[in-house]
This record gives structure tokens, C-alpha cells and sequence, in this order.
């Protein structure tokens, strides 16, 4: 009941965005149909915006104007667009199947284009609104990796690309890619005391993409520089610890340390050593919940001096307060998997698999992926609030999707670590110059519409899976995110969603428009139409496909709810 409940509050929420998105959209897309009907003397007899039962109509001239009981599409009714309808001869000059072959296809073609003319100044109001994005400030930088060997560090701040100075991560990103094999100097800022600029010399190398909107099949990358770092997510060792007597829960996030802001657990522990020789903390929390929001809280941990003269010497405050990494904490158990049946709960530690302690996540990872059904079951030992338990555990084969967004088969049991990426403080992007604005949007529009024909063309070959396939709901639930996040964020979701169907529109299969292109086209390459035979049976073909689409969209849309972690 709890889950269905969800699923209406969620689904209300999204009513109001998405008939704003979709319905700006279609009637965009009709629009373009209308317009250019309208300018090849089609006579236009009705405006639709939704199928079915009429709600409100409105006729001026020779158009009704109306808006129809399902708002999941539109339509452009023109006069002389049934080939088994008879036309008088006085009419004809007005009937869109008697216009030139020419003015067919523009009127076909005009309500994708405007799609894709439509996205360009949501990308001009993204650049105006400004939007919040990456900055150039630097995540955790692994000590085992390229960037580390180079000289990078966590925190570090890169102010400068071989003398041009950067502002954006994705600035640093472009750079790094037109650069392989090449040396490259950064001007860095750290902030440990000594110099406050640092040059760092780094040679990109070739590594496989990622990038699964991008043909390329090899990028320039310096492995391991990221902005993103572990989040100030914690796990409390006991209940006897300072921390745990001052109310400081397993999976509670820190937000601030004495007032000074924390947005990764590098940064906790960075303020919690500037505040070493203090004897309280403040610190401001919230629980990691299902819906991940709650309520901030404070923490006031008192009696730290007395309580460090207790301790073992040079043990780190964190672990004298009795806070640890959360990475062998349990964030989420699924429902119905093998270790939620087997017993395991939300917030356990792993201590053991089979009798061998673990200290790291990746040993629990491997020792489940490379399971064996003839060893038997895997036995796991957890703590849970001061009490161990130990449990059976039967991993299943489950598809599982890879950074590629390819469906691989591979065991799990259905458990979830509290290892969570948070990103660095964002820096505002705006674009103030009004030419500087229309470049941006037009550059925008252009990326995106590449990036997203390329991820067809990838599930179409298969090399990405079909289950990234979205549909009403998927559309609703993105719209009401970005709406919550700003309308920068929402004209931009719109941008993205109008080029979709700018692509989608244009797939020759007959019933979209795409299909109606092909048909024109090979009109004007023989000189007369295809048969009213072959047209009907390309009808029907193409609405089995579109109908196989639909459901399928669908099928991902409520499996991608039913199995969300969330």
C-alpha cells in the first residue's frame, strides 16, 4: 500500500510539469505542420492538441482549434489527405494528396524541424537563466591513480590549461580530450598551507569510452582526475562511542562541522582536524532515508579532551570519536532479493564472508560476482547495533547494467553500500551577450541532437540495452525533477525531449512522419505513388512497431519504478 501510495504522490506531482513540457512540445511539432499547410494553401480543418473526445474547440475560419481528452499527442487534420476519399475537382487546389510531391514532404518534414528548431532557444534561455554546473575544483583523487602519480591531489583547484585559464570542469574535460599523448601544464591552487600555486605536468592517455553518446571508441582521459568525492555519509562503531551517545546515528549525513559547510567525508575529516583541540562539536545531520530527505538535526558531542586522554595514541579523531567509513554499511537490502529473504537489514556492517574478514567493498563485490553453486552458500557475518549475526546467503544470476548501459548477467545478492559520489561545489555558467547566447544554443542543440542519435543507433545494434527505453512516465517523472530543481534545469529537459522527437519523428516507419517522407520520396523518384495495397499493408506494419514501442517504453517505465532501490 505504501508503494502505491508513493506511486500517486510522485505521479500527481509530475501532472502539472509534464502537461507544461509535453504539451509545449506538441504543439510546437503541430504548429509546424499547420504553418507550412497553411502557407502551401491546404485547407486546415482541424487543430488538435490531445486525441479522443473534444474537451474545448474553437473555430475560426476553416479550422477548428481544439484540445482533446488525452494529451499524449496532437494532430493536424488537412482537407484531402485520405487517398480513398473523393475530392471534387474545384477543391483540389486546397487538398494536401493533390499538392506537388515537393510541398508534401515540407509540410511532412515541418513539424519534426520545428521540434528541433524549438530546442535552440530553450538552450538560449539556459545560457541566459544561467545553470549550475561542475566547477574546477578537484573530488578525491585516489592515490593508486595516473592523476595522483602526476601530482594532482584532492581539493586541488585547476586554475589554469597550459596558460588559458578555466572556470569549468567541462573546460578541463574538452581540453584533456584534444590532448592525447600530449603533455599538458596546470596551474593549481591548494590549499595546504604551502605554495598556493603548484604546476602539475600530466600526458592524457588513450583509454576506452565511456561516453555512450559518443561513436569514439578510445578518449584521452587522465585516470583518476575527478571532481567527485565520497559524500559525508558515516557509520557509528558502537553504542558506547561519544558519537553514539550524543545521538550520531549509522548512515546519518554531515552537513557541518561547527558551522563550517561539509559536502564530502574528505572535507569531515579535514574540519574535524581544525577543530581537534576543541571539547564539543556541532555538528548538523540528517538521516539517509528512503526518499533520501529529511529533517537537518544537530549533534553536540561534549567531553572530547577528557575523553582523547582514553585513547590509544595517534589514533585519528574520528575514530576516538567512534565514526568510521560507512563503505561495509548496508544503504539498502532490496526487497525480495536473496538478502532480504536471508534476513539482512538496512545499516548492517559486513564483518566476514565465509570466515574471512573484509575491509573493503570490492572484496564483497568479487566475492559474490565470481560465486560458485557447487561451494555452497555464502556465509555472512554482520553487526548489527553491538550484535553479531551470521546468515546464508544463495546469490542469483540477475541482469545487471554496466557503466555502458549494457545488460550483463553476473550473481548478486541484492544489497546496496553506502558508498555515495557527491559532486563538487558547483560554479554558475551564464551567458550574457545575446550573440554569445544563440551560439550557445545553436552549439547546444547540434551536441545534443548527435548525442542522441547516437544512443539510437546503439539500441538499435544492441550495444546498448532496450531497457533504457522510456516513455509517458519516464517523461513525467524527469519533468517534475527538473522542474523542482529550476527552470533552468526544466527548459533544458525540454530541450533534450523536443530533440528526441525531432529524431524519433523523422525513423522512416510509416504512421510517424519519417514513414510519410519515405513514401513521398519514392513518389517523386518514380513519378506516381506507391499502390493503396502496399501503403495500407506499410500502415499496418508500422503500427504493430509503434504499438511494440509503446509497450515496451512502457514495461521499462513501471519496472524501472518497481525495482528502484528508492
Amino acid at each position: 500500500m505504501d508503494i502505491i501510495l508513493s506511486w500517486l504522490q510522485s505521479g500527481l506531482s509530475a501532472i502539472g510539469p509534464f502537461l507544461i513540457l509535453l504539451g509545449l512540445l506538441i504543439f510546437v511539432h503541430e504548429l509546424g505542420h499547420f504553418l507550412v499547410a497553411k502557407w502551401c494553401g491546404v485547407r486546415v480543418e482541424v487543430f488538435s492538441l490531445g486525441f479522443g473526445k473534444k474537451i474545448l474547440k474553437h473555430k475560426r475560419g476553416d479550422t477548428t482549434y481544439c484540445i482533446s481528452a488525452i494529451p499524449l499527442g496532437g494532430y493536424v487534420k488537412m482537407y484531402g489527405d485520405d487517398p480513398s476519399a473523393t475530392v471534387p475537382p474545384e477543391e483540389r487546389n486546397r487538398a494536401f494528396l493533390y499538392k506537388p510531391v515537393a510541398q508534401r514532404i515540407a509540410i511532412v518534414l515541418a513539424g519534426p524541424l520545428m521540434n528541433f528548431l524549438f530546442a535552440i532557444p530553450l538552450f538560449v534561455a539556459v545560457g541566459f537563466v544561467g545553470e549550475q554546473v561542475p566547477g574546477p575544483l578537484l573530488g578525491d583523487i585516489e592515490p593508486s591513480s595516473a592523476a595522483y602519480q602526476a601530482g594532482f591531489r584532492s581539493g586541488d583547484k585547476i586554475l589554469a590549461i597550459d596558460g588559458t585559464e578555466v572556470s569549468y570542469w567541462q573546460e578541463i574535460q574538452a581540453a584533456i580530450e584534444a590532448s592525447p599523448q600530449r603533455e599538458m601544464v596546470f596551474s593549481v591552487s591548494r590549499p595546504d598551507g604551502g605554495s598556493p600555486i603548484v604546476t602539475v605536468k600530466a600526458t592524457p592517455q588513450l583509454v576506452p569510452n565511456e561516453n555512450i553518446l559518443t561513436l569514439d571508441q578510445m578518449v584521452a582521459q587522465i585516470p583518476g582526475l575527478t571532481t567527485s568525492g565520497r559524500a559525508a555519509i558515516v557509520g557509528v562503531i558502537d553504542s558506547t562511542s561519544l558519537a553514539a551517545k550524543a545521538g550520531l546515528k549509522n548512515l546519518d549525513i554531515v552537513t557541518s562541522v561547527n558551522g563550517q559547510a561539509v559536502n564530502s567525508f574528505r572535507e569531515l575529516e579535514q574540519s574535524l582536524a581544525m577543530v581537534a583541540t576543541q571539547d564539543s562539536l556541532d555538528l548538523k545531520v540528517r538521516s539517509y532515508t528512503q526518499e533520501k530527505k529529511s529533517d537537518e538535526r544537530s549533534v553536540v558531542i561534549s567531553g572530547i579532551q577528557s575523553h582523547l586522554m582514553t585513547q590509544v595514541k595517534d589514533q585519528s579523531l574520528l575514530s576516538a570519536l567512534g565514526i568510521e567509513r560507512p563503505d561495509l554499511y548496508l544503504l539498502k537490502v532490496k526487497e525480495d532479493s536473496p538478502a532480504f529473504k536471508a534476513g539482512l537489514k538496512d545499516g548492517d556492517k559486513i564483518l566476514s564472508l565465509n570466515g574471512q574478514a573484509v575491509s573493503q567493498w570490492n572484496e564483497v563485490l568479487e566475492t559474490v560476482k565470481n560465486y560458485k553453486a557447487e561451494s555452497g552458500k555464502i556465509h555472512f557475518a554482520v553487526n548489527r547495533e553491538g550484535t553479531v549475526i551470521e546468515l546464508d546467503i544463495s546469490p542469483e544470476m540477475t541482469g545487471v547494467m554496466n557503466r555502458r548501459q549494457q545488460e550483463e548477467q553476473r550473481f548478486t545478492v541484492g544489497i546496496i553500500p553506502a558508498i555515495l559520489e557527491t559532486a563538487g561545489p558547483p560554479v554558475l555558467f551564464r551567458v550574457t551577450n545575446p550573440w554569445g547566447a544563440l551560439k550557445f544554443g545553436v552549439d547546444k542543440t547540434i551536441e545534443w541532437t548527435k548525442a542522441i542519435a547516437v544512443s539510437f543507433v546503439r539500441i538499435v545494434t544492441a550495444q546498448v540495452s532496450h531497457k533504457n527505453i522510456g516513455g509517458v512516465i519516464t517523461i513525467g517523472r524527469v519533468a517534475s525533477q527538473s522542474f523542482e530543481i529550476g527552470i533552468s534545469a526544466f527548459f533544458r529537459m525540454m530541450a533534450i525531449i523536443s530533440i528526441n522527437l525531432f529524431l524519433i519523428n523523422l525513423l522512416p516507419v510509416p504512421i510517424l512522419d519519417g514513414g510519410h517522407l519515405v513514401f513521398f520520396s519514392i513518389e517523386a523518384l518514380r513519378g506516381a505513388p506507391l499502390s493503396m495495397r502496399k501503403m495500407e499493408i506499410a500502415q499496418q506494419v508500422g503500427l504493430i512497431l509503434l504499438i511494440s514501442l509503446m509497450v515496451l517504453s512502457l514495461f521499462n517505465d513501471i519496472t524501472s519504478i518497481v525495482s528502484s532501490p528508492w
